[in-house]
């Protein structure tokens, strides 16, 4: 018998990586109005071949998702560590450095962005996690890619928008878009259930408390709360949403769904100042549940009129099935970065 000991948890073993965790004591969440923790536990995957010279993929999550999953063992089934690896062997993705973004919050997520309700996620990611990443690993790259599915997908678009002379590879499998289809029906459904168990302060109080809230109910009440957080609230009033839809009539708040629709992608895409080099790929299943497929089809033409390179494609399949759409975009990154 033999053993080793190695730091961190540990369930398997990479040909092409090692596993690593970059941890970062945030300055500019420090005055985050939840009170979330400001040191971030990012994994990282260092490839065993290093040569300093290697791209940068950045991974992030869907809603409520935390880096951690993507290590997780899987019933029967290859996590994305193990799937990622064996692609590489087989020459259908592209070796670099893979940072799985810690952007996690109270409410399961901060949609990659800087808000007031949330914090400064977008300032954490290219201010301090990228800095350090390049820092860390002297990492001599132009190569910068932002993947992710869902809210990853949103937060993909968001830093290609905000950072496009830095971020020119953008993957987005059904990004959250088209807010009309996907989120005012959520909102219109779930803000009942809020108010049910009265409103936000007693539902982040039920929660600190692990009181029963159904879980059928706590996802969607949870995702609305995180959503109205990230996109409508004011910086003198951080923590009082402005719904979109009034509670006694249903009818729409014309000025407070404004400030919803200014984070749609479909709005802020068409007046962003891309970079032409920037290079897109966009996935997305034709019965998604949340309607993202018609979201992704405008987001595909907005970013054809801007002249820059889009791959889009459909998949027979729905929201749940994003995860087997990876090996499909880590096949077209291989080819845009001639590997």
């Amino acid at each position: 018998m033999s053993s080793q000991l190695f730091g961190g948890v540990h369930t398997q073993n990479f040909k092409h990586f090692d596993l690593s965790t970059l941890v970062v004591k945030s300055e500019v969440l420090k005055k985050n109005p939840l009170k979330d923790s400001t040191t971030r536990f990012n994994p990282i995957l260092i490839p065993k071949n290093n040569s300093g010279k290697l791209p940068i993929v950045f991974v992030l999550s869907g809603f409520a998702g935390h880096p951690a999953k993507y290590m997780s063992p899987r019933f029967h089934e290859d996590n994305f560590i193990q799937e990622l690896d064996q692609l590489i062997a087989a020459n259908k993705a592209p070796l670099a450095y893979y940072v799985f973004v810690d952007a996690y919050t109270f409410w399961g997520g901060s949609q990659f962005i800087n808000s007031n309700g949330m914090g400064r996620y977008e300032d954490y990611i290219v201010k301090e996690l990228l800095e350090q990443v390049v820092a860390y690993f002297q990492i001599d790259s132009k190569k910068v890619c932002a993947f992710g599915g869902s809210s990853g997908g949103y937060g993909a678009l968001s830093l290609a928008r905000s950072y496009p002379d830095l971020f020119n590879y953008i993957g987005a499998i059904a990004p959250d878009s088209f807010f009309e289809a996907s989120l005012l029906p959520e909102i219109r459904e779930n803000l009942i259930k809020l108010e049910q168990n009265g409103g936000v302060e007693s539902v982040q109080k039920k929660f600190k408390e692990d009181q029963f809230i159904k879980k059928r109910d706590s996802f969607g009440i949870a995702n609305i709360i995180a959503m109205g957080l990230c996109y409508a609230t004011t910086k003198d009033e951080p923590f009082k949403i402005k719904w979109p839809i009034d509670l006694r009539t249903g009818e729409l708040i014309a000025q407070n769904w404004k400030l919803w629709l200014k984070h749609d992608p479909i709005e802020f895409l068409k007046n962003a100042n891309l970079n032409k080099s920037q290079k897109f790929y966009l996935d997305v299943g034709i019965y998604d549940q949340f309607q993202l497929q018609y979201g992704t089809r405008q987001i595909a033409d907005i970013l054809k009129s801007k002249k820059v390179e889009v791959r889009s494609g459909e998949f027979v399949g729905n929201h749940f099935d994003i995860s087997s759409r990876r090996s499909d975009f880590f096949a077209w990154l291989n080819k845009v970065w001639g590997h």
